[in-house]
């Protein structure tokens, strides 16, 4: 059984055309659940006019988070009611190419040990008159992900195999929308940071890469949509170097189980350092408060030095006496 989680915050523009995407779908799933973030649009509306309008394709539930606001919450709030084997993540404003499902079901069932299987992603923005302009042709091109050493496990089926934790803490291997996991794996993770609103995928998905393999397909399997409303947004530049960093300071001081091997852990504390370093420098641009925030992650991290740094302090001291819109 598979089961489509879709995290939605004033998503009524894109929910619609979201869903059909899904009722394309070769393999289809055998239900949709559309979690309302506390939507102040007609979000609610459309999923339900959606569920109504594709009932003889789809089975679509609309659900509240009952959680925090953040699709965190959301999607832990759907994972935990689930009775599926299999949790497929969808954001609101992505689409998904027909045969999402079938390939992403196909790698994953390559192995007992595989735990996730992911896809690769094209990247759209919305023109004038319905056109559309395609951003990115291949998400693994782009990033660097189809350079990285794989395994074919079997046909069209590929792993990085013990190179996927070290692979994810210097890479985005793939889109939220992109894969399909074990959900009693997810479980065991303890799913979503609900405290987190940005890189609570990247947290989720370094703890489950520690409970098995990850597989993949180099077929593109999913559109990802870029608008003005997306977190990914550069004005969200700081948000995302506190959410790296603060995830590989919690993978390094919690006990984790399995532990991380001793090149894991020499892997996560370079990262440690990158995020850091990478934290407190859109922190000095953004002001006092975010650097005081940014430099109390680094002592507690026991990175105490990199909060010194002379380029960071005469950011610093510019933001002090200068307005923003000068520096």
């Amino acid at each position: 059984m598979i089961e489509v989680v879709i995290p939605a915050y004033n998503a009524g523009h894109f929910l619609r055309e979201t869903l059909e995407s899904v009722a394309t779908q070769t393999l289809r799933p055998d239900l949709v659940t559309v979690v309302d973030d506390r939507s102040t649009d007609d979000t609610v509306a459309v999923a339900n006019a959606s569920r109504d309008a594709l009932a003889g394709r789809l089975r679509i539930q609309v659900l509240a988070n009952d959680g925090p606001r953040g699709p965190s919450a959301g999607r832990n709030t759907a994972i935990r009611r689930s009775c599926a084997d299999w949790i497929a993540l969808l954001d609101a404003d992505d689409l998904l190419r027909p045969g999402h499902h079938e390939y992403l079901f196909r790698v994953a069932n390559t192995a007992p040990d595989v735990v996730l299987g992911f896809g690769d992603s094209s990247i759209f923005q919305d023109m004038e008159a319905g056109e559309r302009r395609v951003l990115v042709d291949s998400f693994f091109a782009a990033s660097g992900v189809a350079d990285l050493p794989a395994i074919e496990i079997a046909s069209g089926c590929l792993t990085l195999a013990d190179q996927t934790f070290p692979a994810m803490l210097r890479h985005g291997l793939f889109g939220t929308s992109a894969c399909l996991f074990r959900r009693e794996r997810g479980l065991a993770t303890g799913l979503f940071d609900e405290s987190m609103m940005f890189c609570e995928d990247t947290d989720f998905f370094l703890r489950l890469s520690l409970l098995g393999r990850f597989a993949f397909t180099q077929e593109v399997t999913t559109l990802k949509r870029v608008h003005d409303a997306n977190l990914s947004q550069i004005p969200n530049k700081l948000g995302f170097c506190r959410g790296i960093a603060l995830s590989c300071n919690k993978l390094a001081t919690q006990n984790m189980a399995p532990p991380l091997t001793p090149w894991q852990r020499s892997q996560l504390q370079a990262a440690l350092d990158r995020a850091i370093e990478a934290y407190l420098y859109h922190a000095s641009l953004s002001g006092p408060a975010a650097y005081l925030r940014a430099a109390r992650l680094a002592w507690q991290s026991g990175r105490p030095m990199m909060t010194a740094r002379p380029r960071h302090l005469l950011r610093i001291a510019a933001r002090s006496v200068v307005s923003p819109r000068q520096v």
